[in-house]
């Protein structure tokens, strides 16, 4: 049996997984991240004295339990494995060398049972190991008969109770085995397909004296390292901070945010974006991907036309470019066009009862004043179908043609246009056939996720873990 003792230790999770709004997410948002999931805070402070995790192989079990032995602190912990030899799990896992190499590691692959147990035992005993990973307890577990095991894990959870350490058991083992009664803890991990992009998710099947509200969350193995998603958070947008102006990316348009940028590559001098969105999508999470473009256009003394989505907040849109634009810029070179009420933030005027011609001329109108008035002659449109969709609901013919024209104007004057499309929009199949690029954005396990379609990209989870206009995104791998 081969031990290893460790040293020192750096933080309880790890805050450094990339974001792509522009650097890193801060090191303070780590306890943030662990007190949102409820469940997952007393897993990592250990007050969950045995827990199981259970998973399919290539699942990331092994890196909850490193994280979670992570969390016990320098020299504190114990990795016992029955499947690889430490140099090759740190091989296999380079992002946890170094927790790896702060605990004690136990080679166990060619002992018994019972010398494991004596070994736990005389570990406990020091008061010293907080945390102990068995990984895997199958392949302990399936040397022994059945009331062996029985009798192994019940030893093992008086050893948990009475020293006050942590036991933590990794298992491939399918459906429930004696060890899921006892444990205190269940979390199950599992890997899903979206859209032919796998999603990880972790399942807290089991916690005693907690409570569940949700029993499912998004996880990331982005860079070797586990991090986990709570519900999305409105954005406090008091919290705004300076809007930094992103320049053109080559013969692109930016979008005014790193992060969808590197997703889509910018937006292409007359092309069409369409965002496609479920209704469970918050509004503030389609905001994140409305504004930015809006303002750094402004910002670089370009035009831009904004046909808000349905129930949008005026005074607040309105609000938040006030804090970001010149109010010079506002009055002179931005057009809010709202055609769901009368009483709207705008600077032109819609016509009642207009036809969908009648809101093309309008537009075309004001894309030409401004496009005067653009440093470049370039304009951004932002536009809902949905909105347009509520309004012309009995001439949806009219309104694809119309679409169809002013895809075709902005293509030939090199303009950037950005539509948001309902999932369940009846022309949404004509929409998408004249749309250069489309993504898509919805809420698995109350986490907001983006992807790219067309062109294909991998999937992201949406926060707004720097500024509350900006989206921050992280890789789901």
């Amino acid at each position: 049996m081969t031990t290893r003792n460790g040293s020192s230790m750096k933080s309880l999770i790890p805050a450094d997984h990339q974001t792509e709004s522009g650097g890193s997410g801060p090191s303070d948002l780590a306890e943030t991240r662990i007190a949102t999931v409820l469940g997952m805070k007393q897993i990592m402070r250990g007050s969950i004295r045995t827990l199981l995790i259970k998973g399919l192989a290539g699942t990331g079990k092994t890196t909850v339990a490193l994280e979670i032995l992570k969390a016990a602190g320098a020299g504190k912990g114990a990795y016992i494995s029955s499947r690889v030899p430490k140099d090759l799990l740190e091989t296999h896992i380079p992002a946890m060398k170094e927790t790896i190499d702060n605990q004690e590691f136990l080679d166990i692959r060619l002992e018994d049972a019972t010398s494991v147990l004596d070994f736990v035992m005389r570990l406990t005993q020091s008061k010293t190991v907080r945390t102990i990973v068995f990984d895997s307890w199958d392949g302990l577990a399936k040397e022994l008969d059945q009331k062996e095991r029985l009798r192994a894990e019940k030893t093992l959870m008086a050893l948990a109770n009475n020293s006050g350490a942590q036991f933590v058991f990794v298992s491939e083992e399918p459906g429930a085995t004696t060890i899921d009664y006892l444990v205190d803890g269940i979390l199950e991990v599992v890997r899903v397909e979206v859209e032919d992009r796998v999603v990880r998710e972790f399942i807290l099947d089991k916690l005693r004296g907690t409570k569940i509200p949700q029993h499912k969350y998004i996880f990331t193995l982005l860079d070797g390292k586990f991090t986990f998603f709570g519900p999305y958070t409105i954005p406090d947008y008091s919290k705004m901070r300076k809007f930094v102006q992103r320049p053109d990316i080559g013969e692109s348009y930016s979008f005014g945010s790193g992060a969808l940028d590197r997703l889509f590559g910018g937006m292409t001098p007359g092309s069409t974006l369409t965002i496609e969105y479920d209704e469970t999508v918050p509004y503030p999470a389609l905001r994140a991907i409305e504004l930015p473009p809006i303002i750094n256009f402004l910002s670089m003394k370009r035009s831009a036309i904004l046909l808000p989505l349905p129930g949008a907040n005026d005074e607040l849109t309105s609000s938040i470019l006030a804090k970001t634009v010149n109010a010079h810029a506002m009055k002179d070179r931005l057009s809010i066009l709202n055609v769901l009420r009368t009483s709207d933030i705008k600077t032109a005027s819609l016509p009642k009862n207009a036809t969908p011609e009648e809101i093309h001329e309008v537009v075309t109108t004001e894309t030409i004043r401004l496009r005067k008035k653009s440093i470049d002659k370039t304009v951004l449109l932002v536009k809902s179908v949905s909105a347009l969709e509520n309004l012309f609901a009995s001439d949806l013919d009219s309104l694809l043609e119309v679409t169809s024209q002013e895809i075709i104007t902005l293509q030939q004057s090199h303009d950037a246009h950005i539509l948001f499309l309902a999932k369940d929009s009846p022309i949404r199949s004509r929409i998408l056939s004249m749309s250069s690029s489309y993504a898509k954005l919805f809420v698995k396990d109350g986490t907001v996720l983006i992807f790219g379609v067309k062109p294909h990209t991998g999937i992201y989870a949406l926060q707004h873990l720097e500024d509350p206009t900006i989206p921050s995104l992280t890789q789901l791998v």
